[in-house]
Formats: C-alpha cells, structure tokens, sequence
C-alpha cells in the first residue's frame, strides 16, 4: 500500500513539475513573440521607413555637395574670356549647376516631410532613447517651414535669429541614431529567426 501511494505522489509529482516547465516554456515562448512582433512593427512602420529616407538624405547631401565643389572648381579655376556671349553662357551654366544642386536638397526636404509623417503616425513604436533626438529633428524641419520656406527670417532680427541657434535638414548624430537603431532592431529579429 505505501508502494503504491508512493508511486501515485512520484507520479502526480513528476506531472506537477511537468505541468510547471511546460506553463514556463510556453509564457516564454509568448513573451518571446509579443517581443519579436513589437521589434518587427517597429523595423516595419517606424525604423525602416526612416532610415531609408535618412540614407537617401545623406547621398543627396553628398551629390550636393560635389556638385557645387565641382562648380567652383569649373567656374572659378578658369580664366574665362570677357566676351558677352561667353559670359552669358557661363552664367546659363552656373545657374543650371546650382539650381541641380538645390533639386537635391528639395528632394532632402520631401524626405523630411515623409519624415515626419511616419513619425506622426508610428509614435508609439519610438524608443525612449530616441525621443530627443527625434524631437530635434522635427522642431528643425518645422523651423526650416517657418523661418525658412515661409520667408519669415526676414521680418525677424538677425541677432534674435542667431540666438534661436541652428537649423538643420538632417543633424548627422540624427542620422546615425536611425542606422543604429534599424540595424539594432534588424539584429533582434534575426536573433528570433
């Protein structure tokens, strides 16, 4: 008899135990996904979404850049001749160059407008860390709409302009905090997977 009680509490024991790992790798195991669709949400609507438009930027503030190093190079390196029709045509030419180089920086500018629309609508997947850096980049763009794109700077002071401090399209530690944290949260789920 107590051959068989003990073999009912070692089998009803061993079932409890069981029950117990089984409750434990299963609430794991759903925390886990919870978690792995929370980080794919987040790649998905918020981090992928801003760091292929912050990508672009930075490759649209490069050609910029090169295009107007190599209008300097071209327009001011030369001893260009007087003559009116050469003068003129170097001016067409120079306009064109800058104004392609400003096409660019528009471009950087829609950019920025999607930007900022992706945050509006996937504020809650953000990651605390990145709320001020964040918050910078949209108080920037809507800087740049105000001051810049409204022609308001010029009604303003430029001592009370200059104590505003920068405005910026795209701050570089902006930029890299969305490469970080898109290649961070890539890393997670292939963690997952």
């Amino acid at each position: 008899m107590i051959d068989a009680l003990t073999t009912i509490i070692t089998f009803l024991g061993g079932g409890i135990i069981g029950a117990g790992i089984q409750y434990a790798s299963n609430a794991r195991t759903t925390r886990e996904k919870r978690h792995s669709d929370f980080i794919y949400e987040q790649l998905r609507n918020l981090y992928g979404p801003l760091y292929f438009l912050t990508s672009q930027n930075e490759k649209l503030f490069e050609l910029s850049k090169a295009i107007l190093s190599a209008h300097t190079q071209h327009f001011s390196g030369n001893n260009w001749s007087q003559d009116k029709r050469t003068q003129d045509s170097l001016s067409k030419e120079s306009k064109a160059t800058i104004e392609l180089s400003n096409a660019y920086i528009e471009q950087v500018k829609k950019n920025n407008e999607q930007m900022i629309n992706i945050l509006r609508e996937n504020y809650s997947l953000v990651d605390v860390d990145n709320l001020e850096i964040l918050q910078e980049f949209v108080v920037d763009s809507l800087r740049m709409n105000k001051e810049i794109d409204d022609g308001r700077l010029k009604e303003i002071p430029m001592e009370v302009y200059f104590s505003l401090g920068e405005i910026s399209y795209s701050r570089p530690d902006f930029l890299s905090a969305i490469k970080q944290r898109f290649l961070e949260k890539q890393n997670i789920l292939k963690s997952y997977h």
